[in-house]
């Protein structure tokens, strides 16, 4: 019964489910939705440089993961779906320059799925880059012998000689660290071997001396004294030159017994000086004692002064001679020389240079130092100094015209002619803001003897530009000492310049008649006529004949230019007259030092009336006491009315009264 049952249930849902497929196989096919339209609306870059890749983002609708980036001309970007309005596409840095037209498609050919950008795209090439400047040369030190000298010219086997060299630097660095090297080979230096230059500057020269021996050995003819000159750069780097100068050598005779051997020795024993002290400019004789203390005599020997810059010649030349000193034997040469402008005393070295030969013709050559006391101080020296100095009037402001009258001193031990004074320095250079009137700034003495002292003066005038301040003047010292050197220096003056205040004391208006014994009160205005501000730090009035005192607190701060600041006086006559009421306002200057100026006033006072009446004043109105005689009505002083005060306002605020 069941499997009937199952069996009628299966064949309905047959006969149910076979009409069904039948019908869906006999229906018409459905037609495909139809895509959306491609379009681009925007572009980011629109201009690229193609030296290196880009992403370019394009903007529209309908885009999908089908859809691809084309550049006409170019070819296919690599296309990357963002969402249905944005794409992005990877540009290569191969694209040549030129504008592109922008085309998108997704490949099925549809009329509605291209789309297309006009000059969408500029490609541009990078602008062409400079070549890099070339890095300037790295230069260094060239170091050169450019002149020498041997002395003797031609040496002799086994005599000292002296070599000479200047040493220039051609290069286009300064050396530095620079030496000079002696090392020896052919001939042995004597002494020093190496001698430190420091710094050797572009174009500049250097000369070095050093003493050498020729050796006994040494063959005759032309031999080269070795020199190494060395420097370093700034950045450290050193450089060697090595260099050479030639010399003729005269070979010793090769049968060593056939001539006689050794030679002489010239020393310096004894120096004596006269006088002993010796003083800068004065002429002395320089006397010495010459022993050979060599093996051999010594011939033509000859003495000069070797310290050029300390001694010269008082006659003649700074050279003596004497024929012939033996072994043994000494002999005394005087030197007349002049001691030059030494600055440093006490004991000093002198150079003294011999030169003498033998008998058989050998050369020879010293040099050796003496010392000599020098006195340095001012014995038979001027010495100008200005010992004070003023100016007439103390108070200068710019615009003013001054004297300037200096007061100068000779305190040294000799005498100054042909004396200058040059205002502002040898060239007038310093001289501003002060300008000389009907001369030149440079004043001049004939003659200012030892211990005696000249006045001086020259009349000039403060630029009116001039800042207030204290201004250093130089003043430039010419003078001949005795020996007819120039001597200068520079001695410096300290000139004080202020800003002038000025000030216009007025009454507000006219008093009232003054009458002796009769207080009156009196309203000033103190108005500032000048240039500058002055911070008032009193106020103050007096007269002669007269008490004045003030009412009110005074004025104090800063008066600005056209400003005004009131002062309120009490005034009571003492004596009948014309009298000057002085007001002083006293302020601090830009030197911080308290000031004073002052205006007057005029003002007269009557003297006190003279009552009719007897004696005691019993017919006067009012009784002995009373104040007024028949012929005097009463003085009353009005009040000033509502408009006066309004006027006096006005003029207040617009700087013509308060």
């Amino acid at each position: 019964m069941r499997k009937l049952i199952l069996l009628i249930l299966l064949s309905l849902i047959a006969l149910l489910l076979v009409p069904g497929l039948a019908m869906a196989q006999d229906a018409p096919p459905s037609s495909p939705t139809p895509l959306p339209r491609l379009e681009i609306t925007g572009l980011e870059p629109r201009q690229v440089i193609n030296d290196s890749g880009a992403t370019l983002s394009i903007y529209g609708s309908g885009f999908d993961a089908n859809c691809v980036v084309q550049l006409v001309g170019y070819g296919l970007l690599p296309t990357s779906l963002v969402n249905a309005t944005a794409l992005t596409a990877s540009l290569p840095a191969s694209v040549p320059p030129g504008t592109y037209l922008l085309r998108i498609s997704d490949g099925t050919g549809l009329a509605n799925r291209v789309a297309e950008m006009a000059g969408a795209l500029v490609v541009k090439a990078p602008a062409p880059v400079a070549p890099p400047a070339a890095p300037p040369p790295a230069g260094q030190p060239k170091l050169t012998i450019r002149n020498y000298a041997v002395e003797p010219a031609r040496v002799n086997a086994g005599q000292e000689f002296v070599v000479t060299i200047e040493i220039y630097n051609n290069g286009s660095r300064a050396g530095e660290n620079t030496m000079v090297l002696f090392p020896g080979g052919t001939f042995l230096p004597v002494g020093e071997t190496g001698h430190m230059v420091g710094q050797l500057h572009i174009n500049h020269t250097v000369v070095i001396t050093q003493r050498m021996r020729a050796p006994d050995s040494l063959s005759s003819g032309v031999h080269n004294v070795t020199i190494e000159l060395t420097a370093n750069d700034w950045e450290g780097t050193n450089y060697s030159y090595p260099g050479a100068v030639p010399l003729e050598v005269i070979g010793k005779p090769t049968d060593s017994g056939s001539g006689p051997t050794g030679k002489p020795r010239i020393v310096i024993e004894d120096v004596r000086t006269d006088p002993a002290v010796l003083v800068p400019g004065e002429p002395f004789t320089l006397t010495l004692a010459l022993a050979n203390r060599g093996n051999r005599t010594a011939a033509s020997v000859f003495v000069t002064s070797a310290s050029t810059d300390m001694a010269v010649p008082a006659s003649g030349s700074d050279t003596v001679s004497t024929p012939r000193i033996a072994v043994g034997q000494t002999m005394t040469v005087t030197l007349p020389l002049m001691l030059g402008n030494i600055q440093t005393g006490g004991r000093q070295n002198m150079g003294v240079k011999l030169e003498y030969s033998d008998l058989t013709g050998g050369s020879y050559g010293d040099a050796q130092n003496i010392g000599v006391d020098i006195n340095t101080s001012l014995i038979r020296q001027p010495q100008l100094i200005i010992e004070s100095y003023s100016t007439t009037p103390d108070f200068l402001s710019p615009g003013d015209t001054f004297t300037l009258t200096l007061h100068v001193a000779n305190v040294g031990g000799g005498d100054a002619g042909r004396l200058t004074l040059a205002l502002g320095g040898e060239e007038g250079m310093g001289l501003a803001p002060f300008i000389p009137l009907k001369s030149g700034n440079v004043l001049f003495v004939s003659e200012l003897l030892k211990g005696e002292s000249v006045i001086l003066s020259r009349e000039l005038i403060v630029d009116g530009s001039a800042d207030a301040k204290a201004y250093s003047l130089p003043i430039a010292l010419a003078y001949d000492d005795p020996r007819a050197s120039r001597q200068e220096e520079v001695q410096r003056l300290s000139i004080i310049v202020r800003k002038r205040p000025e000030i216009q004391a007025s009454f507000y208006r006219p008093p009232d008649l003054l009458t002796v014994g009769m207080p009156m009160p009196v309203a000033l205005e103190v108005v500032n006529v000048g240039r500058s501000s002055i911070n008032v730090s009193e106020m103050t009035a007096l007269a002669a004949g007269m008490a004045v005192t003030s009412e009110g607190i005074p004025f104090i701060g800063p008066l600005d230019p056209g400003g005004s600041a009131p002062l309120d006086l009490l005034l009571i006559p003492e004596a009948a007259g014309v009298t000057e009421l002085i007001i002083s306002i006293r302020y601090r200057d830009e030197f911080n030092q308290v000031q004073t100026i002052t205006d007057t006033l005029s003002i007269d006072v009557m003297g006190e009336p003279e009552w009719p009446g007897g004696p005691d004043g019993s017919d006067r109105p009012g009784g002995p006491d009373g104040p007024f005689g028949p012929e005097m009505p009463p003085v009353v002083e009005q009040p000033e009315t509502f408009w006066q005060k309004v006027g006096r306002a006005l003029r207040g605020f617009f700087g013509l009264g308060s």
